[in-house]
């Protein structure tokens, strides 16, 4: 990311539509991360501090942000693995939607 910031940095005329470059591809990474738990929570724990960044960096950003976080760790929550990861890939979803809508 320091090296996309450091190449759009050196662009020669004005606007703001490398930041949001930077802000978009962010976000993306930010989501695959959720995405990934999504997936994954079924077969192991997969709460981790990428995790937390992620959904803060949620909470930070979308509209409704910390109450999809909040939802997103109550179903990672849920004991039963296939009722986990049908929940969190639910929210995961709400959550992509969401972001996409920021690109519009």
């Amino acid at each position: 990311m320091t090296e996309k910031k450091k190449q759009l940095g050196n662009v020669a005329f004005g606007g703001n539509w490398s930041e949001e470059l930077v802000d978009k591809d962010q976000l993306k990474r930010t989501l695959s991360v959720i995405e990934r738990a999504a997936r994954e929570c079924a077969r192991r724990d997969v709460r981790s501090r990428q995790l937390e960044k992620a959904l803060n960096e949620i909470s930070l950003t979308i509209e409704k942000g910390p109450q999809l976080a909040r939802r997103f760790m109550r179903a990672l929550a849920e004991p039963n693995p296939g009722l986990r990861q049908m929940e969190a890939g639910r929210v995961a979803r709400i959550i992509g939607r969401s972001v996409g809508d920021l690109g519009r």
